[in-house]
């Protein structure tokens, strides 16, 4: 129905469980998608961004698209350089979610990056993202952000409950 080069959305002919004809969209993106758990000490790192669809900022780990020739590690640390200016010292791939089993079919990694300071550096983001400097969350800040609902983002908040200490 669509392409471009972030992904294709389809809008296919289905048989639903009960036997009747429809239809379904459904987005598939070109890369396959990571977040980021930024973490120091114990602590973890949002970014606001603004963004478009919702037209305000959000509260969100850094995410973005894994380029073909990237292990999802490297893809984590690419991410979290461009969008924080943060560098990660090691990285654990955390699970893998699905943004909205509705309508998008790409599912996204979830990595957590040890960072070696909590200083940001020099970013270097997409035009559209609009990301400002990371700001770092403790465990009970983080629980009051998702309870006043500063942070809004499904895979962010999915993210976190990933990221829980165990």
């Amino acid at each position: 129905m669509y392409r471009n080069a972030y992904g294709s959305l389809y809008d296919d002919a289905v048989v639903s469980p009960g036997g009747k004809p429809g239809r379904y969209l459904r987005w598939k993106w070109s890369n396959p998608g990571v977040v980021i758990v930024p973490r120091w000490a114990d602590m973890v790192a949002l970014v606001p961004s603004f963004r478009y669809p919702i037209g305000d900022l959000s509260w969100e780990f850094p995410r973005g698209g894994r380029e073909p020739d990237e292990s999802v590690e490297q893809a984590a640390a690419r991410e979290l350089k461009e969008e924080t200016g943060l560098t990660a010292t090691a990285t654990r791939r955390l699970g893998v979610l699905y943004a909205d089993t509705g309508l998008i079919e790409s599912p996204i990694e979830v990595v957590e990056a040890q960072v070696e300071n909590p200083a940001s550096g020099e970013r270097s983001p997409e035009a559209m993202e609009s990301v400002a400097e990371p700001a770092w969350f403790g465990s009970a800040e983080l629980c009051a952000a998702f309870a006043d609902q500063r942070v809004r983002c499904a895979i962010t908040i999915a993210a976190a409950a990933l990221a829980r200490p165990r």
